[in-house]
C-alpha cells in the first residue's frame, strides 16, 4: 500500500489557486451573459445592424483633412441599423449568440468539473475527459455554424431592406461567406481542448496502468 507524499501546506496551496479558478470562472461566465442577454434584449426590442460594403462605379471620396494630390481616402462600408420588424434575421442572430454562448458556458462547466476531481483527489476521471471531447465538438462546430447564421441572417435583413444590391451610383453588398468568416477564436478553442482531451485520455490510461503495476 503506497503512503500519501502530498504535504498539507501543498494541499492547502494547491486549493487555494482551485478556488482562484473557480471564482474567476465564475465572475468572467457571469459577465459574458450578461453582455449576450443585453444584445439579445436589443434585437428583441426591433433593432438590427449589419455592417455591408458601399459600392460605387468611381469610388465614394470621404473627403478627410488630409487628403491631397497624392493621397485620397474612400468609404468602403457602411453601417445600417434599422427598427423594421425583421424577424428572420433576428431569430437567426441569437440563434448565434445563443450557440456561442453555450459554448463558452460548456468551457466553464469543463472547468468546474476539473476543478472538482482536483479538489476531491481524483485527477483523471472519465467524466472530465468525456467533457473534453464534448467542447471541443461544440466549439468547432459553433466555429463555422455561429458566423454562417450571422451572415444568412444578414443576408436576409438585406434583402428585406430597400437598399440597391448591384448598379446605379451607389449599390451595398455583403463580403462572401468563405473560410475566412470562420471565428477564428472558436476554432483555436475547439482544436487546443481537442489537443489536451487526448493527452488527457492518454494520462488516464498510463494512470490506471501504473497502478495495476503498484
Amino acid at each position: 500500500m503506497r503512503e500519501s507524499t502530498t504535504r498539507p501546506g501543498g494541499r492547502t496551496g494547491g486549493r487555494a489557486l482551485l478556488v482562484v479558478v473557480m471564482t474567476v470562472t465564475g465572475v468572467a461566465t457571469l459577465g459574458m451573459l450578461l453582455n449576450d442577454i443585453v444584445r439579445i434584449a436589443y434585437l428583441l426590442r426591433g433593432g438590427y445592424t449589419l455592417e455591408v460594403g458601399l459600392g460605387s462605379p468611381g469610388g465614394v471620396p470621404a473627403e478627410l483633412v488630409g487628403d491631397g494630390p497624392h493621397t485620397t481616402s474612400q468609404f468602403w462600408t457602411v453601417l445600417i441599423s434599422s427598427t423594421e420588424q425583421l424577424s428572420t434575421p433576428t431569430a437567426l442572430q441569437i440563434g448565434a449568440i445563443a450557440l456561442t454562448t453555450s459554448t463558452f458556458l460548456a468551457a466553464a462547466v469543463v472547468i468546474l468539473l476539473l476543478c472538482a476531481r482536483l479538489w476531491a483527489g481524483r485527477t483523471f476521471a472519465a467524466s472530465a475527459a468525456v467533457g473534453m471531447l464534448a467542447l471541443s465538438t461544440l466549439a468547432l462546430v459553433a466555429s463555422v455554424l455561429a458566423p454562417w447564421l450571422r451572415h444568412r441572417a444578414d443576408s436576409i435583413a438585406l434583402e428585406q431592406l430597400d437598399y440597391p444590391t448591384n448598379g446605379g451610383e451607389r449599390w451595398v453588398q455583403l463580403t462572401r461567406f468563405d473560410f475566412g468568416s470562420i471565428d477564428g477564436s472558436l476554432l483555436v478553442l475547439g482544436l487546443v481542448v481537442l489537443l489536451a482531451a487526448l493527452v488527457y485520455s492518454g494520462a488516464r490510461r498510463l494512470q490506471r496502468d501504473t497502478d495495476g503495476l503498484v
